[in-house]
C-alpha cells in the first residue's frame, strides 16, 4: 500500500474513531500514546504531510481485521502484526495452529 493510500486510511479510522458515541480527541490521543494536540492539528490539516510514524501506528491501533480466518474474532491490525511477523510458537500446539494460519491469510501485515 502506498504512502497516499496509508495516509487516507489512517485519516478515515481517525474520523470514525471520532464518530463513535462519546469519544474526544483526548480519548483517542490516550488510545494512540500521544497528545491531544498532535490528533487535532493532523485533524485540522495543520501537518502536511503526516509522518509515517503517526500513520503506522492509527492503522496498528485502529485497524481492525472483521473476521480473522484463524481466531474468527475480529482482530486489531497490532495483534495480526504480531502474530503474523513473529517467530514461530513451537512450545504451544493451538498458537502453532494459529501462526500457520496467520501465513496465508490475506490480510497478514508486511514486514
Amino acid at each position: 500500500m502506498d504512502k497516499a493510500a496509508r495516509e487516507s486510511l489512517a485519516l478515515s479510522l481517525l474520523d470514525t474513531a471520532l464518530a463513535a458515541p462519546g469519544a474526544s480527541k483526548a480519548a483517542l490521543a490516550t488510545r494512540l500514546g500521544i497528545s491531544r494536540p498532535y490528533v487535532s492539528r493532523v485533524m485540522n490539516g495543520d501537518m502536511n504531510p503526516i509522518p509515517e510514524t503517526f500513520i503506522a501506528r492509527v492503522i496498528d491501533r485502529l485497524h481492525v481485521v472483521a473476521e480473522c480466518p484463524a481466531t474468527t474474532l475480529a482482530q486489531p491490525r497490532s495483534e495480526c502484526k504480531r502474530l503474523a511477523l513473529g517467530k514461530a510458537p513451537t512450545h504451544n500446539p493451538l498458537s502453532m495452529r494459529i501462526w500457520r494460519i496467520c501465513q496465508s491469510c490475506p490480510h497478514k501485515p508486511e514486514e
